[in-house]
């Protein structure tokens, strides 16, 4: 961006009100009518230019250079000032119909966020700078759309706008203007189709919990056996150890009958001891 200097307009606007005063002093009626006159067409030549622009000068046609923001002087008739805003512009696209890889029609809105770096660049090579934008961003936008299904499209929005983005970005950069970000805002979904894919949804979703359902059943008979096993273990150890004493067995079957809740009285003949005796043998 090449920077103008407006010291010299400066100089011509003080050399003018100078002129002005002198034939308003010396020339009587004359003087001061062409004083006057001088006067007003000095005056006319002051602008401001705020902090957030830029002025792009013109002399005669030519392009001069860009002021800064403040208080600057052009020379009427002789020079052209053409404000440019350098905040961030936000440009809502129309609305537009696109045709998805699995053939499926979709409406699209987006917002582009740019912002000029370069005014001089954007006025010498752009007429009109929102119709620019808009014509790349559309036909770029069918031809990426074109290339995803709507499942993908509808996951991948911001890589959509982040890839969009970069394409107008290298195609209109060399003007002056940068593109921060491209937003797709809203995806607008044929009902019959938005249907079918809840749907799909709700089937997922349902499958999804019934494997879960069978991964849990499934653990829960791991755990199961695993304990059945443990206690078939200790089961056996429990026998072996009864089987080495002589009375093991029925020292048992006397705490069974001991910590059992029926409240009959069982009477259990001697005789017995020598049954679980020869048993144990």
């Amino acid at each position: 961006m090449e920077e103008y200097s407006n010291m010299r307009q400066w100089g011509i606007f003080f050399i003018l009100l100078l002129v002005a005063f002198l034939l308003i002093k010396f020339l009587g009626i004359l003087g001061i009518i062409f004083g006057v006159l001088i006067i007003v067409y000095t005056l006319t030549g002051i602008r401001i230019i705020y902090n957030y622009e830029k002025a792009v000068i013109f002399t005669l046609g030519y392009y001069s250079g860009v002021l800064s923001g403040g208080l600057i002087y052009i020379l009427p008739g002789f020079q052209k000032l053409i404000k440019v805003d350098m905040r961030i512009i936000n440009y809502d696209l129309p609305e537009q119909v696109l045709l998805t890889a699995d053939n499926v029609n979709i409406t699209v809105r987006s917002t582009v966020f740019y912002r000029i770096v370069d005014p001089g660049k954007v006025i010498m090579n752009v007429r009109d700078l929102n119709r620019t934008i808009l014509n790349y961003a559309q036909t770029n936008l069918r031809d990426i759309f074109g290339k995803y299904n709507l499942n993908d499209i509808l996951q991948k929005k911001e890589e959509i706008g982040n890839e969009l983005k970069d394409i107008i970005q290298k195609e209109i950069g060399e003007w002056g203007v940068d593109i921060i970000a491209i937003k797709i805002q809203d995806l607008i979904v044929p009902q019959e189709i938005l249907s079918a894919l809840t749907q799909r949804a709700i089937a997922e979703r349902q499958r999804d919990a019934e494997i879960l359902r069978a991964q849990g059943l499934a653990q829960a008979k791991v755990i199961e056996s695993q304990g059945e096993l443990q206690a078939a273990e200790n089961f056996r150890k429990a026998a072996e150890i009864l089987s080495e004493s002589d009375y093991g067995i029925v020292l048992r079957f006397l705490d069974i009958l001991r910590n059992s809740q029926n409240e009959k009285i069982v009477v259990v003949p001697p005789e017995i001891f020598d049954l679980f005796k020869k048993h144990s043998k």
